[in-house]
């Protein structure tokens, strides 16, 4: 079995986060480099399941909730974000971003038909067709949770985009994510996937909300989170630690 070629992470952008402004790439490279990371771990811990075995059904489950969140995520760029800075930026600015999303959307409809059916038992399991089906759009992919990062650049918004307004968008997202979020999927993903160093701060949370997330949901899918390439905490494992995202100069 070959040693999987993992993904490096996205440049940490300089900036505070505490600046609505700054925040806006910084929170996005945060959220972009959960992907990356997401799919670094199920590349490698790919060659440490076997079927028929409850760990390789966990591991299924860890990859569908990877996809689960990369979709979340476009989701909301589509209907909520992207038209929302359209409308100070101007029509189509956005629309290269969409278009990238398009650009892989078939090799990653590809993989999520092979997952479905390795789920389902329609499929047998082979790691280097599982991984292959991975490299098929994960470059693409990568390039763009790249590129789209300058396009909210902190000069690019207040050229056009007013703190007050931006704040206000903030404020409706929020609220959007509570409504729509899962207290015993997405706490726990982002952790396993997250950032210490660079991004402590993300996801905001209550602390007794952090505390129940960790303390009291997490052994619902516990089996699920041992796939991340972070523990709980955010740290990130040894073995994905040559990823980790470097800093804009």
């Amino acid at each position: 079995m070959s040693t999987p070629e993992l993904l490096h992470c996205v440049p940490f952008p300089a900036g505070d986060h505490n600046d609505v402004f700054d925040r806006q790439s910084i929170k996005m490279v945060i959220l972009h480099n959960i992907i990356i990371r997401g799919f670094n771990s199920m590349l490698y811990y790919s060659g440490q399941v076997e079927p028929g075995t409850s760990t390789y059904q966990s591991f299924l489950a860890y990859c569908n909730e990877v996809l689960a969140y990369l979709h979340k995520h476009h989701l909301f760029e589509e209907e909520r974000y992207f038209p929302f800075l359209e409308s100070h930026l101007g029509a189509g600015t956005m629309s290269g971003n969409v278009d990238e999303h398009e650009a892989f959307k078939a090799p990653l409809a590809a993989f999520e038909t092979l997952l479905n059916d390795l789920i389902s038992d329609k499929a047998m399991w082979n790691v280097e067709t599982f991984r292959k089906s991975i490299y098929d759009f994960a470059n693409i992919l990568k390039e763009h949770l790249s590129e789209e990062i300058d396009t909210i650049r902190p000069a690019v918004l207040k050229a056009k985009i007013t703190r007050e307004q931006l704040d206000a968008f903030e404020l409706e997202s929020k609220k959007y994510f509570i409504a729509n979020g899962s207290l015993v999927r997405d706490p726990q993903f982002l952790s396993i996937n997250g950032d210490a160093v660079n991004g402590a701060w993300f996801p905001p949370m209550p602390g007794p909300i952090s505390f129940v997330s960790k303390a009291l949901l997490w052994h619902l899918h516990s089996d699920w989170w041992q796939f991340g390439s972070c523990d709980k905490n955010m740290h990130v494992k040894p073995e994905f630690a040559a990823y980790e995202p470097v800093k804009e100069k």
